[in-house]
């Protein structure tokens, strides 16, 4: 950082990016490398909704928990369809279930943590992401036979809403 070296040894984080011939029309995408209470725990989570002609596809929310080596996954297509992920800006509730195991949380920040983008579509047009790196999560795994995990982080929870809407009162700063 201003030509002066910076150690990153030892962080947890991940990299990752999604790009294809367009971008999904709606989504929220979250992600914890490492909760509050259980660093080693990671989550990546999206609900998200597509264009398939001129209809859409019903909202689908995908996730994955790791805790350890032990790793959760919601994330068929089936189940992405039954599971239930509602977003507003700034708010992200949703639960998925199947084979004895549930997994239900929150994901929010206020509207001050949040950059807003001007993400250009290929096909045309442009699409607005709302973005942060210090969302809360709080989430609850129960599994058949255990009492139930609760996992939460105040702030190192990322945090996107890709959206056409413009009433969400973030400034656009690229």
């Amino acid at each position: 950082v201003d030509g002066a070296p910076l150690a990153v040894d030892g962080w947890l984080g991940s990299q990752n990016h999604n790009w294809g011939s367009q971008h999904t029309d709606e989504y929220a995408w979250g992600q914890v490398a490492g909760f509050d209470d259980a660093p080693e725990a990671f989550l990546e989570i999206i609900t998200a909704r597509t264009r398939i002609g001129p209809w859409f596809t019903p909202w689908l929310t995908l996730l994955v928990l790791r805790l350890g080596d032990e790793e959760v996954a919601l994330n068929g297509l089936l189940q992405s369809a039954r599971a239930a992920g509602r977003f507003r800006f700034f708010v992200w509730d949703f639960a998925s279930a199947a084979s004895g195991v549930r997994i239900s949380g929150r994901i929010e920040a206020p509207a001050a943590a949040f950059v807003g983008l001007r993400y250009a579509n290929p096909p045309g047009g442009h699409k607005t992401c709302l973005n942060t790196k210090l969302a809360a999560c709080a989430l609850t795994l129960e599994r058949r036979g255990a009492p139930p995990l609760r996992l939460t982080t105040r702030h190192r929870a990322a945090f996107e809403i890709l959206t056409d809407h413009a009433d969400h009162g973030v400034a656009i700063a690229a």
